[in-house]
């Protein structure tokens, strides 16, 4: 079977989640923040408010959640990229060519399924420490969403999560694979590191614009039970329609554009390492 999976592929993945997550989490808290608020205000002083909600610039508080989201991410990550690149393999050993778009669209599908099982408990837990306007330690949050909603706690959004990230999975790998197969080079070695990011940057980009709004209901969601997130226990149908009727353009653009300043740099930083350290196993032999 030509999975290409070993322990290397671990290894520059693995790499690509450590990196990717602790350069772009403070976005991914901004983010988070962003399409938790339910403020219309999109001057200067009412982000300010909600990107920094106990007051002043505390920077250092927008890395909260990020033992927890190293934690996941990193393994999720893992996952995601070799799940994609052994079920390409193993496509390819039942007569579909790893550059074909059914390739492309059902590795992405089956990576984003196998990878979600990690992301969301990853995903509850950093978005209510994200969100907290108090203090929370790790372990109290742990032992809190276990006490009062059991391990489906933890898996809370699952569901939304396939419904936003599985075809944003197959959005941005069509995109990514067909644009480094009208720009680069047959030679690996040859290739750029540049062109990955600008690859995976306009493939990011044009997921993103597809999943913005069920994102945005995903992450209330997964607050709902929190103290901050009273707002959103009526479910996602409700929290979809009180967006949509009452907060309307100004939240959607709002979050699209926290949304593209994390994913944008998140998707290139982490396929450009993902794809040199690939292009480059031979120096680490």
């Amino acid at each position: 079977m030509s999975t290409n999976i070993d322990g290397y592929s671990l290894f520059a993945s693995s790499t690509a989640g450590l990196v990717t997550r602790v350069m772009t989490h403070p976005l991914d808290t901004i983010k988070i923040r962003l399409q938790s608020s339910t403020t219309g205000s999109n001057n200067l002083s009412g982000l300010q408010k909600v990107i920094f909600p106990t007051g002043g610039q505390n920077l250092a508080g927008l890395y909260r959640g990020l033992p927890v989201a190293l934690i996941f991410s990193v393994p999720a990550l893992t996952v995601y990229l070799t799940s994609y690149e052994a079920a390409k393999g193993l496509l390819h050993d039942h007569g579909i060519a790893r550059d074909a778009v059914m390739s492309h669209l059902t590795s992405a599908c089956l990576a984003e399924v196998a990878a979600c099982l990690l992301f969301t408990p990853m995903e509850v837990l950093k978005n209510r420490l994200q969100t907290y306007k108090g203090q929370m330690g790790n372990q109290k949050l742990i032992g809190t969403i276990f006490r009062q909603e059991g391990i489906r706690g933890f898996y809370k959004g699952y569901g939304m999560g396939l419904a936003v990230f599985v075809p944003h999975s197959m959005v941005y790998f069509l995109t990514y694979e067909k644009m480094k197969g009208w720009w680069m080079s047959k030679d690996e070695k040859t290739n750029p590191w540049w062109l990955y990011m600008i690859c995976s940057g306009v493939a990011g980009v044009t997921a993103i614009s597809i999943s913005t709004p069920l994102d945005i209901i995903k992450t209330r969601w997964q607050i709902s039970a929190a103290e901050n997130g009273q707002a959103f226990r009526s479910g996602p149908w409700h929290i979809a329609k009180q967006i949509f009727l009452h907060e309307g353009k100004t939240t959607l653009l709002r979050s699209f554009g926290a949304t593209v300043a994390w994913g944008l740099p998140t998707t290139a930083i982490s396929m450009t390492v993902f794809e040199m350290l690939k292009d480059n196993r031979h120096a680490f032999s």
